[in-house]
């Protein structure tokens, strides 16, 4: 493949990348507006933007093993269009119900284009290096995607583009998406070496357990009490679902969570890291989002804006990784976890500061903490792709893109719970002080430190197991079944490429 070539591709992959992390942050901005505008109630809105998380993590892990069946570039081609076509269905949806139907068949066709991504780019680039730096700008693109969704909504709302409020934030995926399809021709063709058919059983399984724990992870203790009854239903289908992979293993079959790649050396601690990081950033962004508005009652456009120097941080973070690798002893994941504890500690100093006094150390604190969770980011996930072979890629970014699902939903919940309990109140409450509001604050900021800190014990651990690259060549490939033809000259001049 021609530079050239290759440039393009990528370009297309990141193009995707940012359009599922810009959608789901993008309407939490723009709720007020779609609530005024749709006539809809506040149940209603909550669903708007918990639709989209709720399916995409449902079936991210059976999107990821579809794409290793089918070929990881034609399911990402299909993905592709079908967000492209939800997309256009969210922005001209006439009503709330409309809307939040449209919302979940987003997340739907996200969770089948989002985890080919890596895969591709793994098939994409095949030199170690180049490899390397590919998915340190994957991360770059990630946080600008994030800060785009959160502080572009706000934008895009208050400049109500020819009359349509907010539509245009999603109406903005159209171009985009038949751009990307228009450049598909130019990624890598997979083939895929998978011999069995998807697991259904796990996939309908897996389709039950999620939402049934995300739902009230994501509406948190404010929803109806009767929807944390899916924690025991997530528990229960989660055992049986365990057993039936077991089984279905033992059985010579291949399961939607192979053991080899969920068993691999590191990881089970590379996903617990992924938990830990994306549940202390999504804690983050809820708690400052609070304390920005109902604290320092800044407007909402005011503070989507505050979240920009975090994006920022968070690119730069992404960008520097390879440098900062080479200046310190330790790897950059446990030093961009310190750094995010550390300034974590150091936000809950900040807000006890004067009130007029706060904003520009505030600005301080989340470019800091987006370079730290930057200098995290990109090499977790190299570290995780470089567990499996090349061919497992699907399985393992599936499971991780999953487990970051879970993460920002536990972080939500959790943060959200701790901090109005308290702050004694819920925030935007009418003569609620404001040294409550920072007390609230700096509580919650010391719960994510401690958070942010267990994910860089977990990496310090994982510093000391073998390096990726070594584990990888000591997975087994999985066993051709008997009778299973002889693979063809074209699948073995490709299976190099193959994610």
């Amino acid at each position: 493949m021609s530079k050239r070539r290759e440039r393009l591709g990528l370009g297309a992959l990141l193009a995707a990348t940012f359009m599922t992390q810009v959608d789901g942050f993008v309407v939490n901005v723009a709720s007020p507006s779609i609530q005024r505008d749709l006539d809809a109630g506040f149940d209603q809105i909550q669903f708007v933007g918990a639709a989209y998380v709720i399916a995409f993590g449902a079936l991210m892990v059976t999107g990821a093993r579809l794409g290793d069946r089918v070929g990881h570039r034609t399911v990402f081609l299909w993905g592709v269009a079908g967000f492209t076509l939800t997309s256009l269905l969210c922005g001209i949806a006439a009503d709330a119900d409309l809307l939040i139907v449209a919302r979940f068949l987003q997340g739907a066709t996200a969770a089948f284009m989002a985890p080919q991504v890596l895969a591709i780019i793994r098939a994409t680039v095949p030199d170690p290096d180049r490899l390397a730096k590919a998915i340190s700008v994957y991360g770059v693109v990630i946080g600008l995607g994030v800060i785009s969704g959160i502080a572009g909504g706000g934008l895009i709302v208050e400049a109500d583009i020819a009359g349509l409020g907010w539509r245009p934030a999603l109406l903005v995926n159209v171009p985009v998406g038949i751009a990307i399809l228009a450049l598909g021709g130019l990624l890598p063709r997979t083939v895929p070496k998978a011999p069995h058919r998807l697991d259904l059983a796990g996939a309908a399984l897996t389709i039950v357990a999620a939402p049934a724990l995300l739902v009230p992870l994501v509406f948190g203790p404010g929803g109806p009490a009767w929807l944390w009854l899916g924690v025991p239903v997530a528990l229960v289908v989660s055992v049986v679902l365990v057993n039936q992979q077991r089984r279905l293993y033992r059985d010579g079959g291949d399961p939607l969570f192979p053991p080899r790649v969920v068993t691999a050396p590191g990881m089970r601690l590379s996903l617990l890291t992924v938990l830990a990081l994306f549940a202390t950033n999504s804690g983050l962004f809820l708690v400052f989002t609070y304390y920005l508005q109902t604290g320092l009652r800044f407007t909402p456009l005011t503070a989507a804006l505050m979240f920009v120097p975090l994006g920022i941080g968070f690119s730069l973070g992404s960008a520097a990784n390879r440098r900062v690798g080479r200046l310190v002893s330790s790897p950059t994941p446990v030093w961009g976890c310190g750094l995010l504890a550390a300034v974590l500690v150091a936000s809950a100093a900040v807000v006890q500061a004067p009130e007029s006094t706060q904003a520009p150390m505030l600005v301080a604190v989340v470019t800091l903490a987006g370079f730290g969770q930057g200098l995290v980011v990109s090499p977790l996930v190299a570290g995780i792709l470089g567990r499996v072979r090349p061919a497992e890629a699907g399985a393992a970014s599936g499971m991780a893109t999953t487990v970051t699902q879970f993460g920002l939903a536990l972080g939500v919940a959790v943060a959200g719970v701790w901090y109005r309990t308290v702050l004694g109140a819920t925030p935007g409450d009418p003569g609620v002080p404001f040294a409550d509001h920072a007390t609230a604050f700096a509580a919650t900021a010391l719960l994510l430190a401690a958070s942010a800190t267990c994910a860089g014990l977990v990496s310090v651990r994982l510093h000391h197991l073998p390096g990726p690259t070594a584990v990888a060549a000591t997975v087994p490939a999985p066993a051709e079944p008997e009778g299973a033809a002889a693979p063809t000259p074209v699948a073995m001049s490709t299976s190099r490429r193959t994610g």
